[in-house]
């Protein structure tokens, strides 16, 4: 029984200690996906262990940021790369327009809600306190991508999926799972 404990012991230190978080910004080059980090390589070449990662890899655009888990070969200047577990997309980045107020994404963790009030001009969003959020973003299945998003009260489940023109965002009861609110979202200028 000793001997079983120190061989299972032993495997999952050696597993645990072979992977790391990889953090980096999305390069992409032809078909080819780098992550550029802060490492001896400028860029590593991002490889995938599973098609989860795959998946999620290839749905990122250039100047996205990656939080994954996985491994690193300097020598060789590659990452294989066994989950993305946070992203930074850069096409959030910006101001949103729906009918039920402005978001303004100020970076990779931040965000502001601006609610449009019947009293107000839907234009003049300095007249309105907003309600501050951080938020993550993590991949999804398809198209959507899963944001969690935290006032100072509740946290919030949603996710967004985008086309060339829009944004749609549907917003999640906590309890129940059931979709709360969809948002037709706009951003001014064209998505990337």
């Amino acid at each position: 029984m000793r001997s079983l404990l120190f061989v299972l012991t032993f495997a999952f230190t050696a597993m645990a200690s072979a992977s790391s978080a990889l953090n980096g910004t999305v390069v992409r080059k032809g078909q080819q996906v780098y992550l550029q980090g802060s490492g001896t390589c400028d860029l590593l070449l991002a490889t995938t262990r599973n098609q989860d990662a795959t998946a999620a890899l290839q749905k990122l655009s250039d100047g996205d940021h990656v939080t994954a888990t996985g491994t690193v070969d300097e020598a060789s200047c590659t990452a294989a790369i066994e989950n993305i577990d946070y992203v930074g997309l850069r096409r959030l980045l910006g101001k949103w327009y729906s009918k039920e107020g402005l978001i303004e994404v100020h970076d990779f963790t931040r965000m502001s809600f601006y609610p449009v009030r019947d009293s107000i001009i839907s234009a003049n969003f300095a007249a309105i306190t907003p309600v501050q959020y951080k938020y993550s973003v993590t991949p999804s299945e398809g198209k959507e991508w899963v944001l969690f998003l935290s006032d100072r009260m509740t946290t919030t489940f949603a996710t967004i999926q985008f086309s060339k023109e829009l944004a749609i965002m549907k917003l999640f009861d906590s309890d129940n799972g059931k979709i709360t609110k969809v948002l037709i979202l706009n951003k001014r200028g064209t998505l990337k």
